[in-house]
């Protein structure tokens, strides 16, 4: 296998893609990048280089004088005012057009983290930077690089978004590529590799129980289903965060007794969005599951309620389980 050169760059980030990508385990990232025979070109946070020898890093790379087999993107691309970009420069020239002349020399093109997949949290609201992704802003073709791009390898932007990403949905795609067996044909309609996308992180969260009865909790602490009133959107949430597990393999938000914010999503953060209560159309939620019907979720919310055990009526508002044992209903 040979050596395959990445070179990192960040922009409206908070940077915690990147404190993400250190938590990795099993094997940890600087493991990871020793196993793939990956050479970090340049990363603002991880590398000592800086000044004058950044600059020529780059220029080498624009100049096609040094390969660049993978560039990664963490935050958004501001291009305020007006489409310029600069607001936001880097080595004396406008992000977005840094951007740009490294994406059309890669080999391949990743966008880690929700802000450069779709804008995210800087694109939101008013968005007074004009805050972008790469490809993506929100749910339209719209990034900086425009919906026609293509890196050097033939494949579009390969999008893990996540506020931030799970190291392993990183590591993993990273994994796909030195080896040679990431296609298009493997990305979902976000450009998102379906293999970490395909599920909800609704699937193995441990308060299923209590949900599939819409037994909630009506308070943060208690141990009820946390969809109906305190605005969990794990049924909506796109990835695998409650089977694979974060921080040592043990937790996930609604594990950690907090609500899914959807941050997988090409809407986050979505526009005048509640996060910590449900927002209800009469007495329906207003974003409803993915994996089952519209119709079948409203007509069977009442008989489910009607057949809930007294045991996970009782235990669904109280901080830890008060009663045990098998029900007749």
């Amino acid at each position: 296998m040979m050596t395959k050169n990445l070179l990192y760059i960040q922009g409206q980030s908070c940077g915690g893609d990147t404190i993400s990508l250190l938590s990795a385990e099993e094997p940890d990232f600087l493991t990871s990048l020793k196993m793939m025979q990956i050479n970090i070109l340049w990363h603002p946070s991880l590398s000592t280089t800086d000044g004058d020898e950044v600059e020529r890093i780059f220029n080498e790379v624009i100049e096609d004088r040094r390969p660049l087999d993978i560039f990664v993107v963490e935050g958004a691309i501001p291009t305020a005012p007006l489409g310029t970009g600069d607001i936001y420069k880097v080595l004396g020239r406008p992000m977005i057009e840094i951007v740009k002349a490294l994406a059309a020399v890669a080999e391949y093109t990743i966008a880690v983290g929700t802000c450069a997949s779709t804008g995210g949290i800087p694109a939101s609201g008013a968005n007074p930077t004009m805050a972008t992704g790469l490809q993506f802003h929100n749910k339209d073709k719209e990034g900086v690089l425009g919906e026609n791009y293509r890196s050097r390898s033939g494949m579009p932007v390969i999008n893990i978004p996540g506020c931030p990403p799970h190291p392993d949905w990183i590591i993993g795609t990273l994994y796909f590529i030195v080896e040679g067996v990431l296609k298009e044909e493997d990305l979902d309609y976000a450009n998102r590799p379906s293999v970490f996308y395909n599920s909800l992180a609704h699937h193995g969260c441990p308060r299923n129980e209590f949900y599939e009865f819409k037994s909630s909790a009506e308070e943060f602490g208690q141990l009820g289903c946390l969809f109906e009133f305190l605005g969990c959107r794990g049924t909506q949430c796109e990835s695998d965060c409650n089977n694979r597990l974060w921080l040592g393999r043990t937790g996930s938000c609604t594990r950690g007794g907090f609500p899914c914010i959807a941050c997988t999503d090409q809407s986050f953060p979505q526009q005048n969005s509640r996060f910590f209560s449900t927002e209800m159309i009469g007495n329906i939620p207003k974003y409803l599951p993915k994996d089952v019907p519209k119709a079948w979720y409203i007509g069977i919310t009442g008989l489910s309620k009607m057949a809930t055990p007294e045991r996970l009526k009782i235990n669904s508002i109280s901080p830890y389980p008060r009663k045990k044992g098998a029900d007749s209903g």
